[in-house]
């Protein structure tokens, strides 16, 4: 399962740096080729967003398991507040001055 999900994130990895990249290294290595193609890739995705949103309804059902998920995750919290407030570090306090620039 765990391979499946490294391959998947690098497979966008490798993606998204490769849709970042190639219009750079295509005018680094010839100036007079067209980069519009990869430029009006990314204007036809943002359309397809906005056109999606117009569609877009959102319904919040609030049950009993929504409110005790939330409430255990601010039990959580406070939990984690009250043990930092008791943590003592391992290590003394450093006394030494800094060191001198040399000029």
């Amino acid at each position: 399962m765990k391979l499946i999900q490294i391959r998947i994130a690098i497979f966008f990895t490798l993606m998204f740096s490769g849709a970042i990249v190639t219009p750079g290294i295509i005018c680094l290595v010839d100036d007079t080729q067209d980069i519009n193609f990869f430029l009006d890739l990314n204007e036809e995705e943002e359309n397809k967003g906005k056109e999606s949103e117009k569609n877009l309804e959102i319904k919040i059902d609030f049950s009993e398991e929504f409110s005790d998920y939330i409430l255990s995750g601010i039990q959580k919290k406070r939990n984690i507040i009250f043990t930092s407030k008791n943590y003592t570090s391992e290590y003394s306090k450093i006394t030494t001055p800094p060191p001198e620039l040399l000029v």
